[in-house]
C-alpha cells in the first residue's frame, strides 16, 4: 500500500513538472539575456513575446532564422526582420505565424535584438528573444581520425557582401539613390575576373551596371558603387535590390554568388484621399521640315509640361489621326515613365504625313494618357498647328531669290550689269525656263533698255534644290526719274509632265542723280614751296540740272597739310550756282601733288553719298625765310593778302555780276 502511494506521488509531481515546465521556459524566453560589450543595448520586450528558433549562432557561419508570432498576433505579408545595431535580413513570408530570415555570415560576434517591422518600417509591431552569435571555437587539430574532405573545393573564391550602405535611407518612387557595397573573398583561392553585377531586382539601374573588379585575394575587400532609381510605380515597403557576385579561379571555374540589398520605399501612394490630379499639356511644337508635304516624312518635337499639383506617371503620347500622321519607324506612341510637377520632358515622333488634299496651316491632334500614384488614369486630347504644302507635291516652284546690280550705285544714263539668281524650291524638277524682263513683251521694261540682247533669258533646267545665276546688261534711260523703280520679270517653265507653268515676280531697282559738280581756282596757285603757308582760294560749281545738298568738305593731300579757312560751305548748292572754298595749304615735301576735295552731300533717299575732285599742284624746294622768319607769317598769324593784277579784278567784278562767283 505504502509503495502504491509513491508511485501515485512521483506520477503527481511528474505531472505538475510537465505542467510547469512551458511557464519556466515562457519566464526564461522572457528574460532577456545580458548583452556583450561590444554589442549595442536590448530593446525591452513588449507585453508579447515570440520565439524565435535558434537563439544562438556562430560568427562566419550564419545561418537561418525562424521567428514565430506571439499568440493573438499576426504576420504581414511585406513585415521584415531586423537586427538591431546590423541591419534588415533578407525575409520570407512562410504564413500569418511565422517568418524566415537569413543570418548572413558577416555578422560580428555579440548579442542583437531580433525586432520585426511592418511594410511601412515606422513602427515596432513585435518583439521577441535577443539572438546570440558567439564566436567560432577553435576545433582541435585530430591526431589519430583523419579529416573528412573539405567541402569547398580547393582553389574556389567564396565572395560575400560584408557590408552596404544605401544613400539616403529610405527613398521615394521616381527617386535617385546611391548604393555601396563591400565585397569580401573568404574563400582560398584569389577571384580571378571578378565581376559585380547590379541586376536591379525591383529597381533600375543608370549608367553602367557591371563593375569589374578583376583580382580579389583572399581575405581582401573591394567597395563598388552603383547609381539606382526607384521605379514611379513602385510601393511602400523594404523591396530587394539584386546584385549577382561572380569571380573565376586560377583554373578557369566559374562561381556564382546572388545576393540582396534590402531597401526601404516610402512614400508611395497608399490609395487614401487623393488632392489633387497631374496635368500635361504641350508648351511647344515643332517639325522637321518645318513645312509637311504630303507622303514625306517628317519628326514631330513636343515639350510636355506638367502643370497640374501631383505627379505624372506612365506617360503616353500618341499622333491621334491616322489619315494625316503615320508612323514612320516604330509605333506613333512615345513613353515618359514620369513628369513631376512643373517638370519638362521633350519627346520625338518619327511620322510620315498622309496623303492630304488641302494645304496651309492645319490641326494635328495629339492624344495624351498618364496616371498618377494614387491609381488614377487621364486622358485627353491636344492640337497643334503644322504647316502643310500640297501644291509642290510633284511640280515646281521657282524663285528669284537674291539679285544685284553692278555698279551698286545707278543713276539716269549709266550701264549696268543684273545677276539675278533663281532657286527652285518645289517638288519637282523645272525644264524649258524662260525669263522675260518687263513681263511678257518687254511692257513693263522701261526706263531700262537691253543690251547685246533681248530681253528673256532662257534656262535649260534646274533641278529640285538647285539654283542657276543669270545675268543680262541694260542701260538707264537719261531721262529716268531718280527712285526707286518696280522690273517686273515673268516666268515660264515646264514640270516633269510637260504642264507649262507661268509666274511673275519683281524686282526694285533704284536710280539715284549723280550731282555734277566742277572745282577750280579763282587764281593759278603757281608753284608753291616747301614749308611755306599758302594761301588757295577755290570755287565749287554746279553744272547739273538739279540742286546739290552738301553735308561736308574735306581736303587732302599726300604732300602737304591741308585746313579749311573760315566757315565751309554747307547746304543746297543750286543748279549753275558756286560755293567758295578757302584752304590753307603747307607744303612739306617737293613734288607734284594732287589736291583731293572730298564732298559728302545728301541724296534723294536721304542717305549721305561722297564723290571727290582733284587739282593739280607743283611744290618747289623752299628757299626763302621760314615760317615765323621776317616777312612770314608765324603760327596763328595771317599770311598777307597777294596783289590782285588790274585783269583779275575785272573778271571778278564780271563774274559776280552773272552770279558764277564772289
Amino acid at each position: 500500500m505504502r509503495r502504491y502511494s509513491v508511485v501515485a506521488l512521483i506520477l503527481c509531481l511528474t505531472t505538475l513538472g510537465f505542467a510547469f515546465a512551458p511557464l519556466t521556459a515562457y519566464a526564461q524566453e522572457a528574460v532577456p539575456q545580458t548583452p556583450t560589450a561590444t554589442a549595442p543595448q536590448a530593446v525591452p520586450a513588449a507585453a508579447a513575446v515570440g520565439r524565435i528558433e535558434p537563439t544562438a549562432m556562430i560568427a562566419t557561419v550564419g545561418g537561418t532564422l525562424s521567428v514565430y508570432a506571439p499568440d493573438g498576433t499576426a504576420f504581414a505579408t511585406d513585415s521584415v526582420v531586423r537586427l538591431d545595431g546590423f541591419g534588415l535580413l533578407s525575409t520570407s513570408y512562410v504564413n500569418t505565424m511565422t517568418l524566415s530570415a537569413e543570418v548572413p555570415a558577416s555578422v560580428p560576434a555579440g548579442t542583437y535584438n531580433v525586432i520585426v517591422r511592418d511594410g511601412t518600417g515606422d513602427r515596432v509591431e513585435l518583439s521577441f528573444p535577443v539572438l546570440s552569435i558567439s564566436a567560432p571555437t577553435p576545433t582541435p587539430k585530430p591526431t589519430a581520425v583523419p579529416t573528412e574532405p573539405p567541402t569547398v573545393k580547393p582553389g574556389q573564391p567564396i565572395l560575400t557582401m560584408s557590408n552596404y550602405t544605401v544613400t539616403p535611407q529610405q527613398v521615394r518612387p521616381g527617386q535617385e539613390f546611391t548604393v555601396a557595397i563591400e565585397v569580401y573573398n573568404n574563400g582560398s583561392r584569389a577571384g580571378e575576373n571578378t565581376l559585380i553585377i547590379f541586376s536591379g531586382g525591383a529597381f533600375l539601374p543608370l549608367g553602367e551596371k557591371s563593375h569589374q573588379l578583376w583580382q580579389l585575394h583572399i581575405n581582401a575587400k573591394a567597395s563598388v558603387t552603383q547609381q539606382m532609381r526607384v521605379p514611379a510605380t513602385l510601393g511602400n515597403g523594404v523591396h530587394q535590390l539584386e546584385v549577382m557576385l561572380e569571380a573565376n579561379d586560377w583554373e578557369g571555374n566559374n562561381y556564382k554568388f546572388p545576393t540582396t540589398v534590402p531597401v526601404e520605399v516610402i512614400g508611395a501612394s497608399t490609395g487614401g484621399e487623393v488632392t489633387g490630379k497631374p496635368k500635361v499639356v504641350i508648351e511647344y511644337s515643332e517639325t522637321v521640315p518645318p513645312v509637311l508635304v504630303p507622303g514625306e516624312p517628317f519628326s514631330l518635337t513636343l515639350r510636355l509640361a506638367n502643370r497640374g499639383s501631383r505627379t505624372a506617371v506612365n506617360l503616353f503620347a500618341t499622333a491621334a489621326s491616322a489619315e494625316m500622321a503615320i508612323p514612320a519607324s516604330g509605333g506613333d506612341t512615345v513613353y515618359a515613365d514620369l513628369l513631376k510637377t512643373d517638370d519638362v520632358v521633350t519627346v520625338t515622333l518619327p511620322l510620315v504625313l498622309g496623303a492630304l488634299d488641302k494645304g496651309g496651316r492645319q490641326s494635328m491632334p495629339v492624344s495624351l494618357a498618364y496616371s498618377d500614384y494614387s491609381g488614377g488614369s487621364y486622358s485627353e486630347e491636344q492640337s497643334i498647328g503644322v504647316d502643310i504644302n500640297t501644291s509642290l507635291v510633284k511640280q515646281p516652284q521657282l524663285l528669284i531669290d537674291a539679285y544685284s546690280t553692278a555698279p551698286d550705285f545707278i543713276a539716269p544714263g549709266d550701264t549696268m550689269t543684273l545677276t539675278m539668281r533663281v532657286s527652285n524650291v518645289g517638288g519637282g524638277e523645272a525644264l524649258r525656263i524662260t525669263l522675260a524682263l518687263g513681263g511678257e513683251g518687254g511692257a513693263g521694261l522701261a526706263p531700262f533698255v537691253p543690251l547685246k540682247a533681248g530681253n528673256v533669258i532662257f534656262i535649260e533646267e534646274i533641278p529640285v534644290g538647285g539654283s542657276v545665276e543669270v545675268s543680262r546688261e541694260l542701260i538707264v534711260d537719261g531721262s529716268a526719274e531718280t527712285r526707286a523703280h518696280s522690273l517686273p520679270i515673268e516666268l515660264q517653265y515646264d514640270d516633269p509632265r510637260a504642264a507649262r507653268h507661268k509666274d511673275t515676280q519683281r524686282l526694285s531697282l533704284i536710280v539715284r542723280e549723280r550731282p555734277e559738280l566742277q572745282a577750280s581756282f579763282y587764281q593759278p596757285p603757281g608753284m608753291l614751296m616747301t614749308g611755306m603757308p599758302m594761301p588757295l582760294s577755290l570755287e565749287l560749281l554746279n553744272v547739273g540740272r538739279s540742286a546739290v545738298n552738301i553735308v561736308e568738305i574735306t581736303p587732302q593731300s599726300l604732300l602737304m597739310d591741308v585746313e579749311v579757312q573760315g566757315l565751309p560751305f554747307v547746304g543746297p548748292l543750286d543748279a549753275g550756282g558756286s560755293a567758295p572754298v578757302d584752304l590753307l595749304a603747307t607744303p612739306r615735301e617737293a613734288g607734284q601733288t594732287d589736291l583731293v576735295l572730298e564732298i559728302a552731300y545728301r541724296d534723294d533717299f536721304n542717305q549721305t553719298q561722297i564723290i571727290s575732285r582733284t587739282l593739280s599742284i607743283e611744290i618747289i624746294e623752299g628757299e626763302g625765310p621760314m615760317p615765323g622768319e621776317e616777312g612770314m607769317p608765324g603760327p596763328g598769324e595771317e599770311m598777307p593778302e597777294m596783289p590782285e593784277t588790274p585783269m583779275q579784278k575785272v573778271w571778278r567784278a564780271i563774274k559776280g555780276f552773272l552770279g558764277l562767283g564772289s
